[in-house]
């Protein structure tokens, strides 16, 4: 268990610390455990540095860790792990710096800039190390950042913004994986919560059941609020700095199943949990660090850090498995979607600047402290709603999966087929298909009916006329409000539908050649 210390100055020359994120060590540790999934080993580095230039540099490390995240303090020790790994002295010479930066290539350059501001900190906390000459050289030197956003200007098909097809379809595959008992609501609320909102996976996992809040606006009408711990600020450690947002009824909910879920879990493990501790468990666990307790009092210490939290890697583990077991597919690859927790956010800041939004306020959306890295959304807003017809259609519909219902011969064979008010009709003369369904349905039939599990299509119906209808409203939208976005609201309704088209055309063919 953690020891609780508290926070140190600058200036402070005592042995032992405590990190941003909550964590004691102390400086003569090899071995410094700076939040719950990082570690800094400086046993990795000692015999690269001159021993009294090693004594400095755990110095200047402990500020960094102290003051800043502890993402930042690590990145900054892999990135000066790097340099002395490359210069192979004992000290830090203009000349090394110089070799080094020669060795690095345009993509690279960035982690000269980051060590640039660890040296030039360094020399100003007044430690042993860092000459003036060395100062010199990097204030002369105007370097290359890190490229930002480029898998977004790129709409990289691999690591950029997911298109509105795939990540409705992951959603989706979401729903009904969950509705079937083959992922559990764990991983549904992480994955609900990555699209919604867009923020970081880290913030998400510093999320306890007391953010999950329901109460009513000024104007007395319902709220449904989250309040999400910032992260990447600089000064913000672990849980000392919040954003709310309003989030909707559906989501609210699926969380609220998730908080009851954790208590369970808990109390389970525990039996009965008092209210002021329920309120202080982490909204997505890390269970398999229960084992370690025989008691709740003997957790509830931790519960000031992030020890009980889950690791920020589960959110995206938990899309992969969705994509995995459902078998998601992109239109652009024909493949199995890469997805990770950093395409949910890059598509919600692509669809606020497709929408019409500005970088402040997504900026804002994505919980930025500035706009610099908000402004590449609306830097070169594509088209991404490309213009379909019949002939990309059918070429993206051999990707993207959208129709997952079953094609029966006749509506004799479909599932609740002696029940006339289940036909689904195009118009009331024809009909297209049947719905499996016992539940309630207000919507607008057949368009939504191509995309749902439900749907039991009938092979001779005039599938090739639903198409074409959406085609022509969709070329008819377009020319009344240039709006793309608008126009291609049903775009996967038409893949769904020619997918139908062509499964009708195998399975009669197949018959007639049976």
């Amino acid at each position: 268990m953690q020891k609780k210390l508290m926070k140190l100055s600058a200036s402070d020359v005592g042995d032992e610390f405590i990190s941003k994120s909550g964590y004691s060590f102390n400086l003569t540790d090899d071995k410094w455990i700076v939040s719950k999934a990082l570690t800094i080993n400086f046993g990795l580095i000692e015999n690269l540095i001159d021993a009294s230039l090693f004594n400095s540099l755990k110095k200047v490390m402990a500020f960094y860790v102290r003051n800043f995240s502890s993402s930042h303090a690590s990145n900054i020790y892999d990135r000066f792990r790097d340099y002395l790994k490359f210069s192979k002295s004992q000290y830090i010479t203009v000349e090394s710096l110089i070799n080094f930066r020669s060795s690095l290539d345009r993509e690279h350059e960035w982690y000269l800039g980051t060590i640039k501001g660890f040296l030039k900190k360094w020399h100003e906390l007044g430690y042993e190390g860092v000459s003036d000459e060395v100062v010199d050289l990097l204030d002369s030197w105007r370097l290359k950042c890190n490229v930002k956003g480029d898998v977004v200007k790129r709409l990289d098909p691999e690591q950029g913004p997911l298109t509105d097809i795939e990540l409705q379809n992951i959603n989706e595959a979401a729903a009904i994986l969950y509705e079937g008992n083959k992922i559990t609501i764990h991983q549904f609320s992480m994955i609900r919560l990555l699209s919604a909102t867009g923020r970081r996976p880290i913030q998400l996992s510093h999320m306890k059941l007391k953010d999950v809040i329901y109460g009513s606006n000024k104007n007395q009408g319902l709220a449904y609020v989250l309040n999400i711990p910032r992260a990447k600020q600089r000064g913000v450690g672990f849980r000392e700095s919040f954003k709310q947002i309003q989030v909707t009824e559906d989501l609210w909910r699926i969380l609220d199943l998730q908080r009851s879920n954790v208590i369970s879990k808990f109390e389970d493990k525990f039996g009965t949990v008092e209210d002021n501790v329920v309120l202080e468990l982490p909204l997505f666990p890390d269970y398999k660090l229960l084992d370690k307790y025989s008691a709740i009092n003997q957790l509830v210490n931790d519960l000031a850090l992030d020890v009980l939290h889950c690791e920020r890697a589960e959110f995206s583990k938990a899309a992969e498995a969705v994509v995995q077991k459902a078998e998601v597919m992109s239109e652009r690859t024909g493949e199995l979607i890469n997805v990770n927790a950093q395409r949910f956010r890059y598509s919600v800041g692509t669809r606020a600047a497709r929408e019409g939004y500005g970088k402040l306020i997504i900026a804002e959306l994505l919980d930025h402290t500035d706009t610099q890295s908000a402004q590449v959304y609306v830097e070169n807003v594509p088209e991404y709603a490309r213009k379909i017809n019949d002939k990309v259609g059918h070429l993206l519909v051999l990707y993207a999966n959208a129709f997952r219902g079953i094609i029966v011969n006749d509506e004799s064979e479909a599932r609740r087929g002696n029940d006339a008010s289940s036909r689904i009709k195009l118009n009331p003369h024809e009909n297209v298909g049947t719905c499996g369904s016992y539940d309630f349905c207000g919507s607008r039939v057949p368009i939504p009916c191509y995309t749902c599990n439900h749907f039991q299509p009938w092979l001779d119906a005039p599938h090739e006329k639903v198409v074409q209808d959406l085609i022509n409203e969709r070329e008819s939208v377009y020319q009344q409000t240039n709006d793309l976005a608008i126009a291609s609201i049903n775009d996967r309704t038409i893949i769904a539908v020619t997918e139908v088209v062509n499964l009708c055309k195998e399975k009669r063919e197949a018959i007639q050649h049976g």
